[in-house]
């Protein structure tokens, strides 16, 4: 897979990020009531059902999902204990750490879906949708211990544990999991209700990811933004290829894996943000500059994995 493939594959994403950034200042979509309904529409009805569908029609005893979860969580966990032995270097103070934390671990599902889907098709999507299952949890948590520990306004340990297993991206996946191994394949009745829900759920995330994209400051936010674009999107892809090679991770579950430790941090790291006290403007420039870089450095990124990995 060479670098050209590759950034032809981020076509599609880039012009409905485009076209989201574009309809948003337009009079006739402007009103953010609209936006936030089709954030909510996207996140807690369309993307979970695109994962249960995706993982309830994979034949999971296929993949070596325990050393594939191993290589790509060991990074994360390895990345995040770094960033909070070096927070003081890496932001000026507490709040903005828990943006560039979150900058640096957390990635956007509907870019990493769309890529992963464009790249390998179906056994793509499929293999996205197991990897989301993985990571989601995991860059969950650490966000929300992050602000536990560093934040004053603490939040309980039951509330903590209600938001993680509650999360629609979680309950989607668990439930195709189940599915998967219990009944198996889709009845055709049910497929013909779900297929179209899935497939409205990358067009529409990211057609409100770009319409979420805010101006950068950088001057204001110079150190955050440096710090948490360069490990999310340089520093974080290394450590991950070094795992998937010494975990004998190869092909498409490495390259998927790849994917979605290479990408844009998620949009929905602003709203965790603003809720829990962090520094909201600079998570915004943070989310505005990775997905724009992202489509700058994830060809190059790809195509040195697939060398060592295929």
């Amino acid at each position: 897979m060479g670098f050209s493939e590759i950034g032809l594959a981020l076509v599609p994403v880039a012009a409905l990020l485009a076209f989201g950034f574009g309809l948003k200042r337009t009079p006739l979509f402007s009103n953010q009531d609209f936006w936030t309904g089709a954030e909510r529409l996207a996140y807690f009805v369309l993307l979970p059902t695109l994962l249960f569908r995706n993982v309830a029609t994979v034949d999971l005893t296929q993949i070596s999902i325990g050393p594939l979860a191993a290589a790509l969580v060991l990074p994360t966990l390895a990345v995040s204990l770094l960033l909070i032995a070096a927070h003081r270097a890496t932001a000026p103070d507490a709040r903005a750490f828990t943006s560039v934390f979150q900058g640096s671990i957390r990635f956007n599902t509907y870019i990493g879906l769309s890529v992963a889907a464009t790249l390998f098709g179906e056994s793509g999507a499929a293999l996205a949708a197991i990897v989301g299952a993985i990571l989601v949890p995991v860059v969950n948590i650490a966000s929300a211990l992050v602000f536990e520990y560093f934040l004053v306004d603490k939040h309980s340990w039951l509330a903590l544990l209600r938001s993680v297993v509650l999360n629609p991206l979680v309950l989607g996946c668990a439930a195709g999991v189940a599915w998967s191994l219990v009944a198996g394949g889709m009845p055709e009745l049910a497929s013909g209700v779900l297929d179209p829900l899935a497939a409205a759920a990358l067009p529409i995330g990211l057609l409100c990811v770009g319409a979420g994209l805010r101006p950068i400051s950088i001057g204001a936010h110079g150190r955050g933004l440096a710090v948490s674009s360069a490990v999310k999107l340089v520093v974080l892809p290394a450590v991950t290829v070094v795992s998937l090679r010494l975990f004998g991770i190869t092909g498409e579950p490495a390259m998927v894996g790849l994917v979605f430790q290479s990408i844009a941090t998620a949009s929905s790291a602003y709203v965790m943000s603003r809720q829990l006290g962090g520094n909201a403007p600079l998570m915004a420039a943070i989310i505005a500059l990775q997905t724009l870089a992202s489509l700058v450095l994830l060809p190059p990124v790809l195509a040195i994995g697939f060398r060592l990995l295929a």
